[in-house]
Formats: C-alpha cells, structure tokens, sequence
C-alpha cells in the first residue's frame, strides 16, 4: 500500500469517510468543516498522492477549510466518492467521468484543464510491431519519439489518423486503459467497431489501469497494441529512456474535449465559486502550476460549461447503439 509521508492510502480513505461524516452533520451549514479532493488514478495511485497532497494544502490554504486528498483504485471509484459523499471536489475527470459526475453524482462541472493552448486531445494508437501497423518508416520527433502515417506534425483537429490501419487489429493482444476512460477506451472502442473489429471478443483485450501502465504493456511486449492519451510514451521515459524507438504512434482518433474538474452539487453556489477561483488561482502560481503540470500535465484551468462535453454524450449514446 503506498505511504507518503507516513500516510498510507487507506489513512486518507479514512480520513475521507471522517469528512464526508462532517459534511453530512454541517449540511445545513454553508461551510462545511472539511472537504475531501478525489483524483483519477490514471497514473500510479501513489505517485498522485506524493502530489495530491501539497495540491490539497494550496486549496486549504485559498479557501480555509481543511482538504483532505483520496485516490481511489479506478476510475468509477472516483465518481462513487462524489456520489455518496466520501468526497466533494473532484480532479483529473476524463470527459466520460465529467458527465458521469453531473449525471450520477449531481455534481456541478468547475473547471477544463489546458494543455499547449488547447483544450482537445486524441487517443493514441501505439504498437511495437510498426512493420504491420506502419505504411511508411517511422519518424523521430526533437526527442526521438517515433511516429507513422503521418502522425507527426498534426494538429489534435486533423484526426483521425491511421484508421485504415485498425482492421488489423483484429485478433491482437491489445492494452486499454480503464473502463471508465474516453481516451482509454470508450474512444478507441468505438474506432474498433467503425473497422469492423469487435472491441470486446475480437481481441485479446486487457485492462492496464493508467495511461503509463498501458505503455509500459506494450514497451514490454506485453500487449502488441495499446491505446493512451498523446503523448502518454513521456510518463515512463524516466524508468524506459527507450520507450520513444520502441513504441511507435501509428494513429490518432477525432478530438476529445480535455478532462476537468467539478464540485457536489451539495454544497452551496458560493462555495463551488470560491472553489473554483481558487484552482485559478493556483494555476496562477509557480508551485501550483508545477503541481498540476506534475499531477496531469496541466497547463492552466479555464471555466467550463456543461455543453462542452454534449459530444461525449453522444458518444455514449453511439457506444451503447452498437455494443447492444
């Protein structure tokens, strides 16, 4: 179980419950006396919480009520925490978890993160065998990230890329993330079944957990295909200095809205504003700014609206037409 500085996980589960009991009894009270930060563990649990903490006190700090930060085990956890209480600001939602978290947890959307001046990304599509997934001989970035069909030097806009290159997938051991991620999963899911590829039986499928997990599946030869966000290769580079010549890019999907953060729904309009300000507010600073680059990659925040991720909703509705 991961430590950090003498907390262990289960500690902050703990201690999350002990908040949400808080927050329960201060209900009719417009500030609660603590509030508990959820974080999706796209990345190793532990690693997030070494970083979840110090961002926890800058958020303390802005609005001056204690924050206590929680990481669950997977993606849905992270929706459940807000659904029942254990937690009432949430960070890192993929799209998917943005509008779960407004349509299971009633909770109100805060914030989308930005990234090189963008708010869109792609899924990934990565392989160590680029002799069958590439039509042409992969290309090195200025740090020697390799690419194919074209994918280097596009804009997220010009997906997709190397759909044609899906049918053959079919039949391969393959790395997605979570069920509960767009990118991961829901995104590539429904490129597969567009190639005529059954995501579910068609392929030797595995769930890795985290964006570098599924990565790290591939550069090891785990998985001959996997599926992250652009440009997930960076998260293990630090333990698989190699990752960039091993694991080839041969394909992007359409873009994907970026992920964000939101607060319950329970708590009053003030204090999801205040909460809101306050993530600005931090994105504003040097230490803020290196925690959230740190957490996930996390250039700014910018205010969101609930429309900006109708096409995630629609997505749903195709997933759910074709998978019956």
């Amino acid at each position: 179980m991961p430590k950090v500085k003498g907390i262990t996980l289960k500690t902050l589960q703990v201690a999350a419950l002990g908040a949400a009991a808080a927050l329960t009894l201060g209900a009719c009270s417009s500030q609660p006396d603590e509030l508990v930060l959820t974080l999706t563990p796209s990345q190793e649990a532990g690693g997030l919480i070494e970083t979840a903490e110090p961002l926890a006190d800058l958020l303390e700090a802005e609005l001056g009520i204690p924050v206590t930060p929680l990481v669950p085990s997977d993606y849905a956890g992270v929706i459940a925490a807000l659904a029942s209480g254990q937690a009432q600001i949430a960070g890192g939602l993929g799209p998917r978890q943005m509008v779960q978290a407004e349509e299971q947890a009633d909770a109100e959307l805060l914030l989308q993160a930005e990234r090189f001046g963008s708010l869109l990304y792609v899924t990934q599509w990565i392989t160590n065998d680029p002799d069958t997934f590439c039509d042409d001989e992969p290309v090195a970035d200025e740090d020697g990230y390799l690419y194919c069909n074209g994918v280097l030097g596009a804009d997220v806009t010009d997906g997709p890329i190397g759909a044609d290159k899906l049918p053959l997938v079919a039949g391969q051991a393959v790395s997605f993330v979570d069920q509960g991620s767009t990118s991961g999963y829901a995104i590539p899911s429904l490129q597969l079944l567009e190639a005529g590829v059954d995501p579910i039986d068609g392929i030797d499928g595995v769930f890795a957990g985290g964006h570098d997990a599924s990565v790290q599946a591939v550069y090891d030869g785990d998985a001959v295909v996997g599926v992250s966000y652009n440009d997930a290769r960076g998260d293990i580079a630090e333990t698989s200095p190699d990752v960039g010549e091993k694991v080839v890019v041969f394909g992007w999907s359409g873009p994907i809205p970026n992920d964000g953060f939101a607060a319950s729904g329970d708590l009053s309009p003030e204090l999801r504003q205040e909460i809101q300000d306050a993530f600005v507010s931090i994105a504003g600073t040097e230490e803020g700014a290196a925690l959230l680059s740190e957490l996930y990659s996390i250039d700014d925040v910018v205010p969101v609206e609930s429309s900006d991720f109708d096409v995630i909703r629609d997505l749903e509705a195709e997933l759910g037409d074709l998978l019956g």
